[in-house]
């Protein structure tokens, strides 16, 4: 449709493709009175994605080329550093432990269920949070808008970035 915009411009349609639809969709939950759900998540992680792929599929047209996905980054694992990303996770999750279990602040109580039941229910809610709504998130945010914001700074592109995304923690 457009295939004459720059990267600046079709970073700025997306985001406003994305405010608009998490707006609509904030709205959608307010008057549907749905309370904090796994639905409720999935509509605000997918507008991220949703709006990559109106970008590139009615916007742009550049998905109708395979050279047009590549864009998203998903052509390459990245596994090289994949260790900072699980490292530095574990390493601020292991401080803050440790801070609150040397407070007061903590204590430790086996659950109703009982400690096996919880931690079950537990991992799975991770691994379909992780693997589900934080991809969709990023898929759209860090995969479509910030190489297209990078022209204007890497600085600028990443703050820019964070201030459009992700649209799932502004409730």
């Amino acid at each position: 449709m457009f295939t004459k915009l720059t990267d600046t411009s079709q970073a700025a349609i997306f985001s406003v493709l994305v405010l608009v639809m998490a707006t609509g969709v904030a709205l959608a939950i307010r008057i549907l009175e749905i309370t904090p759900s796994t639905g409720m998540w999935v509509l605000w992680s997918c507008t991220p994605t949703v709006a990559a792929l109106i970008m590139l599929l009615v916007v742009t047209r550049e998905g109708y080329s395979r050279e047009g996905w590549k864009v998203l980054g998903l052509h390459r694992l990245g596994l090289s550093v994949w260790w900072i990303a699980f490292g530095l996770t574990l390493l601020i999750t292991v401080a803050a432990s440790a801070v609150v279990w040397a407070t007061p602040l903590a204590s430790f109580v086996v659950p109703e269920g009982g400690l096996i039941d919880s931690l079950l229910s537990f991992l799975i809610q991770v691994v379909l949070f992780t693997l589900t709504f934080d991809l969709l998130e990023e898929i759209g945010i860090r995969g479509y808008l910030l190489p297209k914001l990078l022209s204007i700074g890497r600085t600028r592109a990443l703050a820019l970035s964070g201030l459009v995304g992700p649209p799932g923690t502004c409730l």
